[in-house]
C-alpha cells in the first residue's frame, strides 16, 4: 500500500474522530470530506490490517498452539523436595531391651528423627517413566537394639519402567501431543479459509462499490440529458415551435431522473459502509467525511480451465486440508485404542546406594554395658564358658567402625567400598473380558470411517463448486459481450432520435424514452461487469488460489 493512502486513511478515520468531541465556541462549516482513490489491492491490504472479524479468528491458531504446549508440558520432569522431623514415644514391655540396658530402660522408647529428600520424576514420549531420589535421615531414640547415637542414613535411588506392549509409544500423553498438533494445523486452515472469505468479501464489496458509483454517474448523466432537453423544450415553446404537453413530458422525464439519481446515490452511500466496515474501523463521524473512490469495473483476460481448477481445489482448499487432518487425527486415536486393548508388560529397573554413620553409644545409665567384656547371646545372656564369663576381647568383635560425621555416611556411595543394591522385575497384566477397551476400540474405528466419509463427501461439494464457478464466469463473459452490443446499438438509436427532435419529427417523451433505454443498458452492462470480477473472486475462492494471487502470507497474517 502506497504511503498516500495509509496518510490519508489514518488522517480520515483516525484523527478526525478526537477533533469532533472538542466543544467548540459555535456550529462552525461542515468538515470537508476526504476523497480516498483505492485500488482492490489497497482495499484488501486494509481490510487484511483492520477488520475486527478477522482480529478474533487470528486467537485461534494461537490457542491451538498454547494447547500444544500444554500437552507437551506432560513430559517436563517433575522436581521436588521434602523435610519433616517426626517424635515418637513407643510403649514397650520387652525383657531384651532390659537386658540390654542394664534394668534402666523405662516403659517406653523416645525416637527423634530428622528426614530430608529430593529428587525428580517424569516420562518419556515412548511411554518410558523414569524417578530418582535422595533422602537423608537423622534418628535419635532410646532404643538400645540402635548402636549409634546419632545415626546418619542417606539413600540414592533411581528407577526406570518401561512398557513393552500397552502404552508403548502409543500412550494417553503421547497421543495428547500428536493430536494437539494435528489440531492447531487444523486451525491454521481454517484461519487461512477465514482469510479467503475475508478477501473475498472484500472484493465483492470493492466491486458492488465501484458498480454503485459507477450507476450513479449514468444516473447524474440521464438527469442532465433530461434537464438540457427541458430547456430545450422550453425555448421552443415560447417560440410557438411546441406544444405545452412537450414541456410537461420534459419535466416528468427530469423528475423521475432525479428520483433515480437519488436512490442511485442511496445505493451507493450503503454499498460504501459496507465495504468501510470491511477495510477500517472508523466512527460514526468518519463515516460522513470519508469517500472512497474505487476503479470502475472492468474487463480482464482470465483463463478458465475446468479441469486444472478442480484440480487446484483438490490440492489447496483449506476445507479439505482440514478435513484430512481430521482423518489423520481419527486414525490416530483408533491405534492408541488399539494400544490399550494389548496386555500390560512392564520391565522395571532400580538401583540404590546407601550410606551409614554415627557415633557409637553406651547402655543407659552406666559407663559400661552389662557384660561389656562377655560374649552375649541374641538375647543378651552370657555365655557361659569362663566364670564368671569370658572377656570378649577372646571373641570376635562386630565391626562398629562406622564414620562419625552427618558427610562420613556419603564416603562408600561411589565406589566398592558402599551399599549398593540393584533390581530387576517384570510385571503382567491380562484383563479378562476386556470389554470396555474393545468398545472404545469399535467406536474410534466408527469415527474414523465417518470422518473419511465426510471427506469424501466435502470432495464432491468442492468439485460441484468449481464447476458451478467456471459455468458462472462464462455466464458473466457471455452476458458481457452482450450487454456491450445492446449499449452501442442503444447509444445509435438514441443519437438518431435526438436528430429527429432538432428536425421535427420527434418529441421529447420520445428521446426521453431512448435516454431511459440506453440508461438501462448501461447499467446492464456495469452489472455484468461487476459479476464478472465477482466470478473471478468466488472461481479463486472455490479453487484456494485467492491468497495466492493476491500474494498473502497465512504465516504474515497470523503475525500482524
Amino acid at each position: 500500500m502506497t504511503l498516500r493512502i495509509l496518510y490519508a486513511l489514518t488522517l480520515t478515520l483516525g484523527l478526525a474522530g478526537p477533533a469532533l468531541s472538542q466543544s467548540e465556541p459555535g456550529p462552525g462549516p461542515e468538515p470537508a470530506i476526504e476523497e480516498l482513490r483505492l485500488t482492490l489491492r489497497e482495499a484488501v491490504e486494509l481490510g487484511l490490517e483492520h477488520n475486527l472479524e478477522l482480529e478474533i479468528e487470528r486467537a485461534g491458531p494461537e490457542i491451538a498452539a498454547a494447547r500444544v504446549g500444554q500437552a507437551i508440558g506432560a513430559f517436563d520432569p517433575i522436581g521436588f523436595a521434602e523435610y519433616g522431623r517426626d517424635h515418637l514415644e513407643l510403649p514397650i514391655a520387652n525383657p531384651v531391651q532390659n537386658v540390654f540396658s542394664g534394668g534402666n530402660v523405662e516403659d517406653q522408647i523416645i525416637q527423634d528423627s530428622w528426614k530430608a529428600g529430593a529428587g525428580f520424576q517424569g516420562q518419556l514420549p515412548f511411554g518410558l517413566r523414569y524417578a530418582s531420589t535422595y533422602g537423608f535421615d537423622k534418628i535419635k531414640t532410646s532404643s538400645s537394639f540402635t548402636a549409634l547415637e546419632p545415626e546418619y542414613a542417606p539413600t540414592w535411588s533411581t528407577e526406570i519402567t518401561l512398557p513393552l506392549l500397552r502404552n508403548f509409544l502409543y500412550n494417553d500423553a503421547s497421543v495428547s501431543v500428536k493430536r494437539s498438533r494435528i489440531s492447531e494445523q487444523i486451525s491454521i486452515e481454517e484461519f487461512r479459509g477465514r482469510l479467503m472469505d475475508l478477501v473475498v468479501s472484500i472484493e465483492q464489496a470493492y466491486w458492488a462499490l465501484a458498480a454503485a458509483r459507477a450507476e450513479h454517474g449514468v444516473s447524474d448523466k440521464s438527469l442532465q440529458t433530461a434537464v438540457d432537453l427541458l430547456e430545450l423544450t422550453r425555448v421552443q415553446y415560447e417560440v410557438g415551435v411546441v406544444s405545452r404537453v412537450n414541456v410537461t413530458q420534459a419535466q416528468a422525464g427530469v423528475a423521475e431522473r432525479e428520483f433515480n439519481e437519488i436512490a442511485a446515490e442511496n445505493r451507493a452511500e450503503n454499498a460504501e459502509d459496507i465495504l468501510l466496515e470491511l477495510i477500517a474501523t472508523p466512527d460514526l463521524a468518519s463515516y460522513d467525511r470519508t469517500r472512497i473512490e474505487p476503479e470502475n469495473p472492468t474487463f480482464i483476460e482470465y483463463e478458465v480451465s475446468q479441469t486444472r481448477s478442480v484440480e487446484r481445489a483438490i490440492e489447496l482448499r483449506p476445507e479439505l486440508a482440514a478435513a484430512r487432518r481430521r482423518v489423520e487425527e481419527a486414525d490416530l486415536a483408533l491405534t492408541l485404542a488399539r494400544n490399550q486393548r494389548l496386555p500390560s508388560l512392564d520391565l522395571t529397573a532400580s538401583y540404590a546406594m546407601r550410606g551409614l554413620s554415627g557415633s557409637q553409644k553406651r547402655a543407659a545409665g552406666s559407663e559400661n554395658p552389662p557384660f561389656a567384656n562377655c560374649v552375649v547371646d541374641a538375647l543378651g545372656t552370657p555365655i557361659a564358658i569362663g566364670d564368671p564369663c569370658v572377656s570378649t576381647a577372646s571373641r570376635p568383635q562386630p565391626n562398629l567402625d562406622f564414620p562419625t560425621s552427618a558427610g562420613g555416611s556419603h564416603d562408600g556411595f561411589f565406589d566398592a567400598s558402599g551399599s549398593h543394591s540393584w533390581g530387576l522385575m517384570g510385571r503382567v497384566e491380562i484383563p479378562i473380558g476386556n470389554r470396555s477397551a474393545r468398545s472404545v476400540e469399535i467406536e474410534r474405528r466408527i469415527e474414523a470411517r465417518r470422518a473419511r466419509t465426510r471427506l469424501s463427501r466435502l470432495e464432491q461439494t468442492v468439485v460441484r463448486e468449481v464447476r458451478a464457478a467456471v459455468r458462472n464466469l462464462g455466464s458473466a463473459i457471455r452476458g458481457i459481450q452482450s450487454a456491450e452490443r445492446r449499449r452501442v446499438a442503444q447509444q445509435e438509436t438514441l443519437r438518431a432520435e435526438e436528430e429527429r427532435l432538432r428536425l421535427g419529427d420527434s418529441t421529447p417523451h420520445d428521446v426521453l424514452e431512448f435516454d431511459r433505454d440506453l440508461a438501462d443498458a448501461e447499467r446492464q452492462e456495469i452489472f455484468a461487469l461487476r459479476a464478472y470480477r465477482n466470478n473471478i473472486a468466488a472461481l479463486e475462492r472455490a479453487q484456494g488460489t485467492s491468497l495466492r494471487t493476491l500474494g498473502i502470507s497465512v504465516e504474515q497474517e497470523l503475525l500482524r
